[in-house]
């Protein structure tokens, strides 16, 4: 599908931002994420649609680093930003844009003030790499002072939306557990979606597709930027730090979606220790995502931290990049058949990361230790107050043999399938000696922006 890219298009971060603009009690915000995956192009369009008028300073800019990073008083504040830029604060119709704002840790203190002295002006603040300067400088964030606000790649109903398929989205958002998807429709959303997994969510990335732009400008796009990715290491990793980091940044994404452990990560000979802060590093950065294993029964779904991490990247796109996935040779039916099936982790993962836009929900995935017997169920998340397993493959039901063995341990679990089935309601047999059936929902791939909706029907 290369369909003209739709101008105006929402991304899912717009409805955390308006709830924040709109709520009585606001602090200012801080909008966490990746480079390049919309952040500020985002905040503009919200400031263009609700504000009359945006303060935008840029902390990478020298101009603007010149100007602000040393202000330590919202008098001085105030007064830089009418003298030097020539705007006025006015409460409820300016939003003040301090963006990489981890490159001024002054601001970041003075971000206390604002909540304190300046409630009714609304402050958006956001840093790729603030989590990780932070810890590097030995900072705090003002604690019960800000709240924030996460953004990662495109998911699958964003990727609609910028590509114009507003009547296919519309349908998809509201289609019901119990209903027929047609033949039509299933097949024309499982084809964009096998799209979607083979470009990725990066914003620039999907324009790029819809432009019709040919392999090679893709291609030097995701070279671009995972080179713009290596070069930040040199911003916020100590001189001692930086092998592994590079390491596990040039080998993650042959990884993705698979089970790792830190000491010979990528047949490299360097030691867990050290590996594992690397891996915690680029985790502040957002750039890989470590899904935690657990045996919980019941929530809290609490991660286990000394067995082995399933590892996603950041952007399926990337991880094709790199593993020579390329769009003209490869026409997969079925995405969970990319790559033995590691693909459709990788991407399900990233859209269920998406889920946390508003608050934070760590992934897991549920596995039974090895002297219980062997299951494991892809993903585990906590929603809603539910716990929740989700598998990702192809097959009947009926085979699902780790999800029915996450329900004899955890009998309030809720269980799923993604896969590249129609919707469907399944069941799976117990292993225990009740030989109980179980409720399974089987959602298509393009529906998983919809998990947290269909809860309530399983």
């Amino acid at each position: 599908y290369v369909i003209t890219m739709h101008t105006i298009f929402t991304r899912t971060v717009f409805r955390r931002l308006k709830q924040w603009k709109e709520a009585p009690e606001r602090k200012p915000l801080i909008l966490r994420g990746a480079r390049q995956v919309g952040k500020t192009s985002a905040v503009k369009r919200f400031a263009e649609e609700y504000f009359e008028d945006v303060v935008y300073i840029n902390l990478e800019r020298a101009e603007d680093w010149e100007a602000f990073h040393d202000i330590r008083s919202l008098c001085d504040f105030e007064r830089t930003v009418r003298v030097v830029l020539g705007k006025a604060l006015t409460p409820g119709k300016t939003l003040v844009f301090l963006d990489e704002i981890q490159h001024a840790p002054r601001l970041i203190e003075l971000l206390r003030f604002f909540y304190e002295e300046r409630p009714t002006l609304h402050v958006v603040a956001a840093g790729s790499l603030l989590e990780v300067m932070l810890l590097r400088e030995g900072l705090e964030m003002p604690v019960g002072r800000v709240e924030y606000a996460r953004m990662y790649p495109m998911t699958f109903f964003e990727f609609l939306g910028a590509m114009g398929k507003v009547d296919l989205l519309h349908y998809l958002e509201n289609v019901r557990a119990d209903d027929a998807i047609p033949a039509g429709i299933h097949r024309e959303a499982s084809e964009l979606f096998r799209t979607y997994a083979l470009v990725g969510g990066m914003p620039e990335a999907v324009s790029l597709h819809s432009r019709g732009c040919s392999p090679e400008e893709m291609y030097s796009l995701y070279a671009s930027l995972l080179t713009g990715y290596m070069e930040d290491i040199y911003k916020y990793a100590r001189s001692a730090e930086v092998k592994y980091v590079r390491h596990i940044l040039e080998h993650a994404p042959y990884a993705a979606g698979e089970r790792i452990t830190y000491e010979k990560f990528g047949n490299s000979a360097y030691r867990s220790r050290e590996m594992g802060e690397a891996f915690d590093l680029l985790g502040r950065a957002m750039l890989i995502s470590q899904v935690f294993a657990t045996k919980s029964r019941q929530l809290p779904i609490v991660g286990r931290t000394k067995a082995s991490k399933k590892l996603l990247f950041l952007d399926a796109g990337l991880v094709n990049f790199k593993n020579g996935i390329e769009e003209e040779f490869v026409r997969f039916e079925d995405v969970g058949d990319m790559y033995r099936g590691k693909l459709a982790e990788q991407i399900v993962g990233q859209n269920l990361l998406a889920l946390g836009t508003f608050v934070e929900k760590p992934l897991f995935y549920w596995a039974k230790d090895a002297s219980e017997g062997s299951a494991e169920v892809d993903f585990c998340l906590s929603h809603r107050g539910r716990m929740v397993g989700i598998e990702v493959k192809s097959g009947h039901a009926g085979r699902l043999k780790s999800l029915a063995s996450l329900k004899d341990a955890a009998p309030e679990a809720v269980l799923m399938r993604i896969s590249s089935a129609p919707l469907a309601r399944e069941r799976v047999r117990s292993f225990s000696k009740r030989s109980e059936e179980y409720a399974v929902l089987s959602l298509p791939f393009y529906l998983v922006n919809r998990v947290g909706d269909f809860l309530e029907n399983v």
